[in-house]
């Protein structure tokens, strides 16, 4: 992503205001482009649902999303990492036929994780009817799908194409229900259905349109075994560091029944995801300034490394990186503080104008202060993959996940004003362990890069941590 970044940075610089806000706009877009229009599109869902579905047939519906959104991106997390990890090395090697070798078996892995997590939740567990229980393990299998093959359009450089998909899925599926006379749940479902696997057709043509070379499916040896594992794990941890507390709360104060044995709590769910998007301004400056100042950087420390610079020149270059580090997160962190503190201040007057139910307001102020960490957390773990760290970035998420969810624990009869406590806790935790984690490991780069880290030294499955 650091390749955007350049091109935005270029034009807040040399753009004037107009630059500066076209840049702001499009990095919003970029980073989280897609999160931004899937929750217009629910949001909108929820609300044609309500009036056409009834009270029941709308909580199906919602049941089923919310469930098909968490479980996929559980699904999808240890296949899509490893996917991005390898086509990153076969794009480097200059092997298109390897990149779409690689995306069919991730597809096809993913998608069968998904089919059997969907029988088992839709199927058995909330006891759905056959025919709503296949549509919604295929939203699942189909989301899951999206989730593995959208990440690598960036490796393409077709950062417009990601929305574009959103774009098309949800207006094909917006046209259909709209000109639905009498919808059921089924026919719902299969509308968004439809939806989600063209945006996922949309993404695969315009990865194999780049990468036309026949596919050449990977070997064994593509990636040593333990650092699979590692960045499999990795992936699994830091979804759940995001999950673990709503998955918690559904079973938790003022939960409801929702569909069979599948439960939601609306409050909760309603607040944390509303505090959640308040991120998207850090993010748009993590890619904008903050990872790609960090890419240039640390490229001269390399240059340094792989040159025939003395080893003073390679230590100021390590010094230089450490403070291009630091005030990339300084500012992005002075802004997201802002963000939250104005979401703080502005709760009560924006839940009234979009109607939400004001005992959300908890989660959401604790979910958006939270929002400051988990960014933190996100740069740090950046770091450490281009220090090659994976196992690092395993700890950092999985200490968040864990202070998550014993945080919601020790708040779990507080009642609603909680809510959003523990993700808070986690992020914080989280934040504290991967900056100890980059800072012990800056320090010491120079030993990392040439001994430490060394493929030839610790061998291709690199560091434990």
């Amino acid at each position: 992503m650091a390749g955007i970044g350049f091109q935005l940075a270029k034009t807040a610089r040399e753009g004037g205001v107009g630059g500066i806000v076209g840049a702001a706009a499009f990095g919003a877009v970029i980073s989280a482009g897609p999160w931004l229009i899937t929750a217009v599109a629910m949001a909108m869902l929820n609300h044609w649902s309500g009036a056409h579905l009834g009270a029941d047939g709308a909580r199906t519906v919602q049941t089923i999303l919310v469930y098909a959104f968490s479980l996929s991106a559980l699904a999808a997390a240890p296949v899509g990492i490893l996917a991005t990890r390898m086509v990153a090395d076969r794009i480097f090697a200059r092997d298109a036929g390897g990149v779409s070798g690689i995306m069919l078996v991730a597809l096809a892995i993913g998608g069968a994780i998904a089919l059997g997590i969907g029988a088992v939740v839709f199927g058995t567990l909330a006891r759905l009817q056959l025919g709503e229980a296949a549509l919604a393990t295929l939203i699942l299998a189909w989301l899951t799908q999206v989730w593995i093959a959208a990440p690598l359009l960036t490796a393409l450089r077709r950062y417009r194409a990601i929305p574009l998909a959103y774009l098309l899925g949800i207006g094909f599926a917006t046209m259909l229900l709209a000109l639905l006379p009498k919808p059921d749940v089924v026919t719902v479902l299969a509308v968004i259905a439809g939806g989600i696997g063209l945006t996922l057709a949309a993404i695969v043509v315009v990865i194999r349109r780049h990468f036309s070379a026949p596919p050449v499916l990977p070997t064994r040896d593509a990636m040593a075994p333990r650092l699979a594992w590692i960045v499999a794990a990795a992936g699994i941890a830091g979804v759940a560091a995001i999950w673990i507390d709503k998955w918690l709360l559904w079973a938790g104060p003022d939960s409801i029944r929702a569909i069979g044995l599948l439960r939601l709590n609306p409050i909760n769910d309603q607040g944390s995801f509303l505090g959640l998007l308040t991120m998207v301004p850090g993010l748009t400056l993590l890619l904008i300034v903050t990872e790609t100042r960090f890419d240039r950087a640390f490229g001269d420390m390399i240059v340094r490394c792989t040159g025939t610079s003395t080893l003073q020149r390679i230590e100021e270059a390590r010094s230089e990186l450490a403070r291009t580090m630091f005030d990339g997160l300084r500012i992005m962190l002075l802004v997201q503080a802002l963000v939250a503190a104005l979401a703080w201040v502005f709760a009560v007057p924006l839940f009234e104008l979009i109607g939400a139910d004001a005992r959300a307001i908890f989660a959401f102020r604790q979910t958006s202060l939270g929002t400051v960490f988990h960014l933190v957390v996100i740069a740090t773990t950046v770091v450490l993959a281009y220090y090659d760290l994976f196992g690092r970035i395993l700890l950092t998420w999985t200490a968040f996940a864990i202070g998550s969810g014993v945080a919601t624990l020790l708040q779990w009869d507080a009642g609603f004003a909680a809510f959003g406590w523990g993700y808070m806790a986690g992020a914080v935790i989280g934040a504290s362990v991967g900056l100890a984690l980059v800072a012990e490991a800056t320090v010491n780069l120079t030993y990392l890069l040439f001994v430490g880290n060394n493929p030839s030294v610790v061998g291709h499955g690199g560091r434990l941590l």
